[in-house]
């Protein structure tokens, strides 16, 4: 029983390992753009995300791209709720459909607006891909 348990915990490591790497490998983000989406969401994002070394596409460029460099763009889906919390959910989505980075955040200050509850979830959302240590370095397969 114990070998199974320590099997499955070095799979877990380097599952983990495995995907905090493949995040290097990637060189573009395109912001998948929301109707609903407050405008802040989109210039806060369109920020963070050229501090972070990833070379922001709109749609429309990420389209012109040919088929090599079409697999370093990484597609940015968000979801933002309020309610008496704020949840920023963030997901970094390859050409293939897999998640590459996930995390969420929820920010609840109560007396802040709801502009500044978004605003500080978002922050804590880049804060946290910040310790990824992102470094844009092609793989050998790309």
């Amino acid at each position: 029983m114990r070998k199974v348990l320590v099997f499955f915990l070095m799979l877990f490591a380097s599952t983990t390992y495995v995907c905090a790497q493949s995040l290097n490998e990637y060189k573009y983000v395109v912001i998948q753009h929301q109707e609903d989406s407050k405008k802040d969401i989109e210039q806060l994002m369109s920020k963070e995300f050229p501090l972070l070394g990833f070379v922001l596409l709109t749609e429309d460029e990420a389209a012109k791209l040919g088929e090599t460099e079409t697999n370093l763009v990484l597609r940015a889906e968000y979801l933002c709720r309020q309610s008496v919390q704020c949840l920023f959910k963030l997901k970094l989505i390859n050409s293939n459909g897999d998640i590459v980075y996930e995390d969420e955040q929820v920010a609840a200050a109560g007396f802040m607006s709801y502009k500044n509850d978004r605003q500080s979830a978002i922050k804590k959302i880049f804060k946290e891909l910040k310790k990824q240590n992102y470094h844009y370095s092609p793989g050998e397969d790309k």
